[in-house]
């Protein structure tokens, strides 16, 4: 085996050669495995290098040079089967392409290219059993006889992801473009103290499980400067599902996102649906999200557990989007079912901010469901702009993924504790422009429409207490500003509004809602 030079672990001293179909795997693998030995760089020179997974080990730097290409194989029985976390479970499946496992002190630098060559796996993605070579199919019958866990999404393991950060600690990826991965394309999980920094994320739109990063059950995490053109959700937090997520118990937390931009996916950042071990203490900001499906996505259900709390999202321009905001706690459930017992599987979403955001082009402008035996709460809106007259019909999607929901362009809310919006403008190209069913406390402040906003601007059905204040009713528009009903409505307050917004208040006669003014 060749030694480093002076200035590292040079792969071609290892005998790899590049610019060939022959793998270099064994080359790559001897100058990782010698590097962590000691500590140093492995240097991947300008050129193509077909490769086999790999694994990195402490202490090293992988460089890969400006022109640099790390090209893995599309051979499923080049792949060895490893026990790890897919989709919020502890599975067996393909080893990752590229892998820092039990590591510290670990960079991936340089401007070089790690491609998953994905197009390979992409192929047996749904394909009649027909499609699927024998052997293959003998690797997944060995991973379904080893997972007890199944579900609808049980494909997660058929195909690996292209880079997994695993119960690693002081890892850094900075520079380098991730492409084209088999699954998910970075995957953080069970670390802490991670940055990832100016590094391009890309997979193609048809890109199935096509994820940009996932950060999950992983603490002190740092995302910024970074371009992510996604299959999936761009930016994705999770702690895994259902009873053995709450029984691992390791929480998402102390995660921060800034300064990155999202071209496509099916969410800007999401949150869940595998939130069971909790996801706490995030902060986004300075984003944009363009084409991303929705925005800003926190979606649960019974059976997770779980709180997701603390949420901060700030100065974010999104565009062309189905739905800016959705905290969905009926992810493929029915809206109007009724309550459950409240256990240890009911989850909880609270304290989630947003504040200088700005979302245009957009179908719907807002989602908003807890659960009806356990309401969210702590949601609030500060200098928010939405125009939400984008038509309904631009995509295909709705705004969250929940059964037996009429779409429409309202700000939606239901079981909800608490909501708050603060200077916010919204317009929608019809009434009401929010609404707001089985809540218990609505406070608004300096709600701006358009004049010729179609009334009601405001419907509120089963709400218990809702206060109004710096609003003003339509000028060019007739009916109600606000509109209640249901005999769960009680109060509603009226104070520092302009004009004579209380002429402009319509009670149903199914509710004794008190109306107040000061």
């Amino acid at each position: 085996m060749a030694a480093p030079d002076m200035d590292g672990f040079d792969i071609r001293e290892y005998g790899a050669s590049g610019g060939s179909d022959e793998p270099d795997t064994e080359a790559i693998q001897a100058a990782l495995d010698e590097c962590a030995e000691s500590g140093g760089t492995v240097y991947v020179p300008s050129g193509t290098y077909v490769t086999g997974p790999l694994r990195v080990g402490d202490q090293t730097t992988l460089h890969l040079d400006a022109g640099a290409t790390l090209q893995f194989v599309g051979d499923y029985e080049a792949f060895p089967t490893v026990e790890s976390r897919w989709e919020g479970w502890n599975q067996y499946g393909f080893h990752p392409c590229l892998l820092v496992d039990d590591a510290e002190n670990v960079s991936i630098t340089g401007r070089g290219t790690i491609d998953g060559g994905g197009e390979y796996w992409w192929q047996f993605y749904d394909a009649p059993e027909s499609e699927i070579p024998d052997g293959l199919q003998e690797r997944l019958a060995e991973f379904e006889e080893k997972n007890e866990k199944q579900d609808d999404v049980s494909s997660f393991t058929h195909r690996p992801p292209l880079f997994q950060i695993y119960d690693s600690e002081n890892v850094s990826v900075s520079g380098v473009t991730l492409e084209n991965s088999p699954f998910w394309n970075t995957h953080v999980v069970y670390s802490e103290n991670v940055t990832i920094t100016d590094v391009n994320i890309a997979n193609p739109a048809d890109a199935p499980n096509g994820d940009g990063i996932d950060i999950d059950s992983s603490r002190y995490v740092r995302i910024s400067d970074t371009y992510i053109n996604a299959g999936d959700d761009a930016i994705c937090i999770k702690s895994g599902k259902n009873a053995e997520g709450r029984e691992v118990g390791e929480p998402a937390s102390q995660i921060t996102v800034t300064n990155c931009t999202v071209e496509a996916g099916h969410g800007g950042v999401v949150i869940g649906s595998e939130m069971s071990g909790d996801v706490r203490d995030v902060t986004v900001t300075n984003c944009t999200f363009t084409d991303t499906d929705r925005g800003v996505r926190i979606k649960t259900a019974r059976d997770r557990g779980g709180v997701v709390e603390d949420l901060r999202f700030d100065n974010i321009v999104m565009r062309r989007i189905a739905c800016p905001f959705t905290i969905n706690g009926y992810y493929f459930m029915p809206l109007d079912s009724d309550a459950k017992p409240v256990d240890e599987g009911t989850p909880m979403v609270r304290n989630v901010s947003f504040t200088n955001i700005t979302a245009r082009q957009v179908e719907t402008a807002g989602f908003f469901a807890g659960l009806p035996e356990q309401y969210f709460e702590g949601i609030s809106f500060n200098d928010v702009r939405i125009d939400a007259t984008r038509p309904l019909d631009a995509t295909d999607l709705d705004p969250a993924m929940a059964y037996d929901y009429e779409q429409t362009h309202a700000l939606f809310c239901k079981s909800i504790a608490d909501i708050s919006f603060t200077d916010v403008r919204i317009r929608t190209p019809g009434g009401p422009a929010m609404q707001f069913e089985e809540t218990e406390d609505v406070t608004i402040d300096g709600l701006r429409v358009p004049d010729d906003q179609d009334a009601p601007v405001v419907s509120l059905t089963n709400v218990g207490r809702t206060r109004v204040r710096g609003c003003a009713p339509q000028s060019e528009s007739e009916g109600p500003f606000l509109e209640a009903s249901g005999p769960k409505t009680r109060e509603i307050s009226l104070a520092g509004n302009h004009g004579s917004l209380a002429a402009a208040v319509e009670i149903a006669d199914d509710s004794d809602a008190t109306l107040e003014r000061s």
